[in-house]
């Protein structure tokens, strides 16, 4: 009764198509829908395209900006180290009282001769210089300096940062990190050291920002420090009262679109403070090239969607003619009816016919039939962990490795919901489906795809195994009970291994490998 009735509705259905199909004004109607949904698809894949473009240029800028923050951040504490073991061992006596060699021992920490460091000086309260990290003492004095004259007036034990300028020893711009020096709690003198700015240069080059429009390193005051592309004439120069720049001292990072800094129209800019000093790093790139490759891909894609507008347009002129044909159309349309399209396996409609009719010549020819059910174990936790796209993958890999070792010509394996397959398996005792459901088991488990969210560290299946002939299963949904409760024992027994029932093997339970 019920075939009569499906039989019925799919005549119906088909009686339908095939009047619609030989109207004009249907196919009109069909073509203009499928011409406005292929538009509105490539609309919304042009939007995620434009979104996709703006994230990737965000999270690339972040990426660089955190890295080289990062790499100053520790050369600079670094540095600082080196000054707060000089202001420390200034405060010993014996460091006072020992020879001048033993004492330049004592006082320079080796990092100060790395590359990119210049040398550290020990001035007095006058200014004058009594100790360098380099044993010659230069005869100069370093009162006239900012960062001096702020230690005198200024009980503040931190480090102090100055701007950009040029070495009065070597020549070369500079960036002089100091310290105060106390005596009883009175000014006493300074101690300061310098990073040499082609230091941030080369560190930049390191680090690829040629590729991320303008890369800047700004200092105290918002003096400029480097910048790539390098312009040795704009290191030193302010940009305190540009609009951009103020927007970055509001928060320690960010991002935000505003006027360019030093040229015309608007920036993306990704910033971030360095560390806890008064360095602020950031990049702004033009929104024109971040959309550049979005736009040639735009051209690209609306081209080709014209293209199959009009195929779709030819197509529908081709189909009037070609409708004889429809016998064939409706038998490749039967064929997808029964597959299931993620994984290419037979999906649950051809799993219940062809269950239904393997049952049916079991119990009448008395021949072994057995089930296999599988399920991937915390599949949820797989897909919100790394999402459905993965978990597709995923479920490919489950298929791939049940096709793998089931025979095609007699075996049938399905997919039969979403994480959930089966497999039936024509003239084959209990042991010998409980030997095929752990070759599946094992050859999932061994591909080691990572998940997390399993105990097992790697995505993993649980199968039941369940026959005929058995008090439990004597039919075919007695059949599809008994595996469901073995997979469900497999599941409760911790995952990755087949539980199995029948005649021969009463209750036994394989775990992965065993």
């Amino acid at each position: 009764m019920r075939f009569r009735i499906f039989a019925d509705t799919w005549n119906h259905a088909k009686n339908l198509v095939g009047a619609w199909s030989h109207s004009p004004r249907w196919l009109g109607g069909v073509n203009l829908l499928c011409v406005v949904c292929l538009c509105a698809i490539s609309a919304g894949l042009l939007v995620d395209l434009r979104r996709d473009a703006a994230l990737n240029a965000e999270t690339t800028s972040r990426n660089l900006v955190d890295l080289l923050a990062r790499d100053i951040a520790r050369s600079v504490e670094l540095y600082d180290l080196s000054l707060r073991e000089v202001v420390e061992n200034l405060k010993e006596p014996d460091v006072l009282a020992a020879s001048p060699h033993l004492k330049h021992v004592i006082l320079f920490d080796p990092v100060v001769y790395a590359e990119g460091f210049g040398q550290i000086v020990v001035a007095d309260e006058t200014g004058k210089v009594t100790m360098s990290s380099d044993k010659t003492i230069p005869a100069i004095s370093i009162g006239q300096h900012e960062f001096f004259r702020y230690f005198a007036t200024h009980a503040d034990n931190s480090i102090h940062i100055s701007e950009p300028l040029v070495s009065r020893l070597s020549g070369k711009r500079i960036m002089i990190l100091s310290r105060r020096l106390e005596k009883d709690g009175a000014f006493a003198g300074v101690v300061a050291g310098a990073i040499l700015i082609d230091y941030f240069h080369d560190l930049f080059i390191a680090v690829g920002t040629k590729q991320l429009g303008v890369v800047t390193l700004y200092g105290p005051g918002g003096k400029l420090v480097m910048r790539e592309p390098y312009d040795q004439q704009l290191i030193g120069t302010s940009v305190a009262d540009a609009p951009s720049y103020q927007e970055m001292t509001k928060s320690h990072s960010g991002s935000f679109s505003g006027p360019a800094i030093r040229a015309e129209g608007e920036r993306r800019f990704v910033f971030k403070q360095v560390g806890t000093f008064p360095l602020v790093l950031a990049v702004a790139v033009i929104p024109a090239e971040i959309f550049a490759s979005w736009e040639w891909k735009a051209l690209s894609l609306g081209a080709i969607v014209l293209a199959l507008c009009a195929t779709t347009m030819i197509l529908t002129w081709l189909f009037r003619r070609e409708i004889r044909g429809h016998q064939g159309a409706a038998q490749a349309l039967e064929k997808l009816a029964t597959t299931d399209a993620l994984t290419g396996l037979h999906n649950r409609r051809r799993f219940d016919e062809v269950l239904s009719r393997e049952c049916r010549r079991a119990l009448r020819t008395q021949s072994p039939l057995s089930l296999l059910l599988f399920d991937a174990d915390c599949f949820k936790g797989f897909n919100d962990h790394y999402g459905h796209q993965c978990g597709d993958e995923a479920l490919k890999l489950i298929a791939r490795s049940i096709d793998g070792v089931t025979d095609r010509a007699s075996d049938v394996a399905c997919r039969i919901g979403g994480e959930e397959f089966a497999v039936i398996l024509a003239d084959t005792d209990i042991a010998g489906a409980a030997m095929i459901a752990q070759r599946i088991v094992d050859v999932v488990a061994t591909c080691e795809v990572p998940h997390d969210a399993n105990p097992h560290g790697v995505v993993t299946i649980s199968g039941g195994v369940a026959a005929l002939f058995m008090a439990t299963a004597t039919d075919k949904d007695e059949l599809v009970a008994a595996a469901d409760r073995a997979l469900y024992a497999a599941k409760t027994a911790g995952r990755n291994r087949i539980e199995a029932v029948g005649p021969q093997v009463p209750f036994v339970y394989l775990a992965a490998g065993q």
